[in-house]
This record gives structure tokens, sequence and C-alpha cells, in this order.
């Protein structure tokens, strides 16, 4: 009896311990098969091997502010200013009444630009039409010792006429053939001084002494060939007595004070062009007459 009680104390001793072992187990399996997969991805490191990544975490929906507040800046719009005009001349410029390219940069002209110069001043509108008032002026107070046909009638309005538009022509082609030869640029170069003074000589002074495409000064050799061309050009058609020797130079002479006066109306365009403005003259003069050689 006495043995069959300690037996059952016993049995029950095994049991409990057998249940507590059984209740441990599970958390100390799972420790050493998490210490054995850490040092299973420390050692294959230095190899391709993967390693069992961990259990997705299951995440909470974010809300719509949450996410607005999450999200990057957006860019802003980059607000382009287009030009209000886009053509190179603007239509109240009065250099396009009198055809006096001035440099405003220092943009170097090729051949074309200074082909585009010389057409314009040749065989624009006002090259057509200024030649007329000159004509009419001059039957209205002719020269004294030019043959009547010079001084009466259609036919003298005509000669007049046609001596102007060749004397242009010519001073105007011997000066851009002579200026593309030798590198010489055809734009006016304003003087820096604000003296009225200093500025009328320095226009005079451009005469005799311009630009070259460089920069550089350099003798006016093209303004002494237009001068040239312009004077002695009358010497194929002009009366006996005017194409001589002595009228070809003071023709000249008065072409070559004519460029000098061209010079000295560039120089002081900025005060002359606030009244061609007032006066609204490139209103009522037609689009056609505004030339397209600025640079």
């Amino acid at each position: 009896m006495i043995v069959r009680t300690v037996r059952s104390k016993h049995l029950i001793s095994m049991t409990v311990v057998a249940v507590g072992l059984a209740a441990a187990y599970p958390p100390v399996v799972a420790s050493q098969e998490t210490k054995k997969e850490a040092e299973l991805c420390r050692i294959s490191s230095d190899t391709a091997l993967p390693c069992p990544s961990p259990a997705p975490r299951k995440e909470i929906p974010e809300t719509r502010a949450q996410q607005a507040a999450n999200l990057p800046d957006a860019p802003q719009a980059q607000v382009q200013s287009s030009p209000s005009n886009s053509s190179p001349i603007p239509q109240d410029n009065p250099r396009a009444l009198l055809f006096l390219p001035v440099a405003t940069s220092s943009q170097r002209l090729s051949f074309s630009d200074k082909f585009t110069i010389y057409a314009h001043q040749t065989f624009g509108p006002p090259a057509v039409i200024f030649p007329a008032f000159k004509a009419g002026l001059g039957m209205a107070n002719p020269t004294n010792h030019y043959p009547r046909e010079w001084k009466d009638g259609a036919g003298s309005f005509g000669r007049l006429y046609g001596d102007s538009i060749a004397t242009v022509t010519s001073q105007r082609t011997a000066r851009f053939l002579t200026g593309v030869a030798l590198h010489e640029d055809p734009r006016y170069v304003r003087s820096t001084s604000k003296n009225p003074l200093l500025r009328t000589t320095h226009a005079l002074a451009f005469t005799l002494i311009d630009k070259t495409d460089s920069g550089r000064n350099t003798i006016a050799f093209s303004n002494f060939a237009g001068a040239a061309a312009g004077g002695f050009v009358g010497n194929a058609y002009l009366p006996h007595g005017y194409n001589d020797l002595t009228h070809a130079e003071q023709r000249m002479a008065f072409q070559f004070a004519g460029i000098a006066i061209q010079n000295i109306a560039a120089e002081f365009q900025p005060q002359w062009g606030p009244i061609v403005r007032k006066l609204h003259i490139q209103k009522i003069l037609p689009q056609w007459w505004v030339p397209q050689h600025e640079k």
C-alpha cells in the first residue's frame, strides 16, 4: 500500500515536469531558430545566398490630410514673357527717314548685312523720292549757265532727276564696294561725350576716320571713294562747261560735305528723334518705307 502511494506521487511529479518542459519548449526552439538564421546571414554576407526577409508589417492606411502633407512641393509655373514687338525696326524710328545706319552693338556685320544696308540706301523708297524734290528745286532755281533743255519743261526735270539718281547711286555703290574690299563698317558710331561741340567734332572726324569690322580706327577710304564717284560721274552727261575737272572736284567736295552732315544728323538723332515721333511722321508713311537694316 505504501509502495503504491509512493509510485503514484512519483508518477504525478514526473507528469508535472513533462508538462512544464512541453510548455517551455516552443519559445526556446524559436529563440534558437532565430539565432541560427542570424548566424547564417552573417556567415553568408560575403556570398550571394539570400537571407529570409522579415514578415511584412501591416500598415495602417493614411488619411488624405497625411497623404497631402507627405507629398513633395509641386513646381510652380514659370511665366514666360514674350516680346511685345518682334520687328527689328520700331515703327517710330526716325533713322528710317534718313537711312542712317548707327551701330547700337559691337556685332560684326557680314557681307549680307552690308549689302542689305546698301540696297535699302540706294534702291529704297527715299532714294527714289528725295531726288525728285532736288530736281524740283533745281527747276525753281536753275543754274545760270545751263542750256535751256536743262532749265525748262518736262525734259529738264527728267535730266535733273537723272543727275540726282546717278550721283547718289554712284556715291553709295563706290562706298559699298570699297568698304567691303577694305573691311570697313558702314555704320556710324556715336560719341560718348555729352558736350555738343565735342560731339560735332566727333561726327566731322568720323567722316575722315571710321571703324573697321573689328572695331579699330581706320582711314575712311570708302567715304573718299564715294565722294569721288559722286563728283566725277557727272562728267559723262552734264552740259559743256560743267563736265570738266574743276566742276567735278567741286561736286566731290559737296558729296563729302553731305557725308559729314549725315554723320552729324546720326550723332544728334537722340535729340531730334523725339520731335519726329511727336509729329507722327511714321504713322503717315507706308510700311514699305521703313528700312530693315538696323544692327
